[in-house]
């Protein structure tokens, strides 16, 4: 069961408006539709949609005057969509849709996770977007249930919420109900997270947001640095306080720089050289900590690499919001890895190299999927006999 990390903030008051009245029947399956606008619809054994749930405002104007009651699921997933695409919510700058489906029928689940994905995003096509659709299950759990009420946003975001805190718990529930879903997948995207359970087509738009390259200038001129003296650069789009934003680092011969860069405004958010919050962090790290070899240890372990082969070794001791973890870098075997790990627990957080997305998947996970794929082979040879 995951768990609500120090929710501060005062109680909003979460109304769910239904859209239609007179619905009797017990839902065989839910849909819920995100973007920002929050849509739920609940449909029977055969399909039709009985019920639909607006989760806020925007809600109210996708849906319109449209009655969907006694309509075919698809039908509704495809006005819905549409709607969203006419009223402006998802376009070429905001691409992202989730959708978090759950049925009393398992089977009947994932048929419909495939169906709805590929649907919305032949929808989004058809309207020449090029879409990202984040399908996970709808789990209903009681703690999402609690967020949602707490910060208002919807239960399905929520449950989006504490996966990727579960996933990285340096972030807060309070930063990440500020982000949009299309701000939600591009930080996904850029700390390379696979969450279990959910699945993605497309990738995130970055047409909202300033280039890397804008954001590299905007630090040069707010620090007052001329490029030629520059002898490293790194560059990350984060999250900082419910803002999207990138953190840039530059070393000169002389002199490092840290400053975060509003992503979408292009604006300097803060200078972490003089921001005293965050050297206030870094003399909260733990004395009882994994040391750094002990660190290099786990990554060499999880990743199969040789120590010995380890180049260009840089590792540096970070906090954010109460959690010690190292920045690892290193080169192997030609290639450069940026891992973030957790100080106490040894847990990577974040792992460059991976192309599928690191998982987080621990040993019990793996035991199972391993069981699972011996069951199914088994099954498959029995079939053959």
């Amino acid at each position: 069961m995951k768990k609500i990390i120090s929710i501060g903030l005062a109680v909003v008051v979460f109304i769910t408006l239904t859209a239609c009245t007179g619905a009797t029947k017990i839902a065989a399956s839910t849909i819920a539709i995100d973007v920002n606008p929050s849509v739920v619809l609940e449909l029977d054994e055969d399909d039709k949609v009985i019920d639909v749930i607006l989760n806020n405002k925007d809600a109210e104007i996708i849906v319109g005057d449209m009655d969907l009651i006694r309509v075919d699921y698809n039908i509704a997933i495809n006005a819905l969509i549409g709607s969203m695409v006419a009223n402006g919510y998802i376009n070429e700058l905001t691409n992202s849709v989730l959708l978090s489906i759950s049925s009393d029928n398992e089977v009947r689940e994932d048929e419909l996770m495939a169906e709805l994905s590929q649907a919305v995003n032949d929808v989004l096509t058809g309207n020449q977007i090029d879409g990202s659709v984040i399908v996970q299950d709808l789990e209903f759990e009681e703690d999402a249930e609690e967020l949602a009420e707490l910060l208002g946003i919807s239960e399905a975001k929520a449950e989006l919420i504490l996966d990727i805190i579960e996933a990285d718990p340096r972030m807060t529930v309070e930063e990440l109900a500020e982000l949009s879903i299309n701000d939600l997948n591009l930080l996904l995207e850029a700390k390379n997270i696979a969450l279990d359970n959910v699945e993605k087509i497309g990738s995130a738009s970055e047409l909202g947001i300033i280039t890397v390259e804008e954001a590299y200038q905007a630090a040069l001129t707010e620090l007052e640095i001329d490029e030629l003296t520059v002898v490293e650069l790194e560059i990350e789009l984060e999250q900082e306080d419910g803002v999207m934003v990138y953190e840039v680092e530059i070393e000169t011969d002389t002199e490092e720089y840290e400053i975060l860069i509003d992503a979408k405004e292009g604006t300097v958010f803060v200078d972490l050289d003089e921001d005293e919050d965050d050297d206030e962090d870094d003399d909260d790290f733990p004395v009882d900590a994994l040391t750094e070899q002990e660190v290099l240890n786990v990554i060499a372990t999880e990743l199969g690499l040789d120590i010995l082969l380890i180049t260009e070794l840089e590792i540096e001791q970070e906090v954010d919001n109460g959690v010690a973890y190292y920045e690892v870098e290193f080169e192997y075997n030609g290639e450069e890895y940026e891992i973030e790990i957790d100080a106490s627990s040894g847990e990577i957080y974040t792992n460059s190299m991976d192309e599928e997305g690191f998982d987080f998947d621990d040993e019990d996970d793996e035991d199972d999927e391993l069981d699972d794929e011996e069951e199914t082979e088994e099954e498959t040879e029995e079939e053959t006999e």
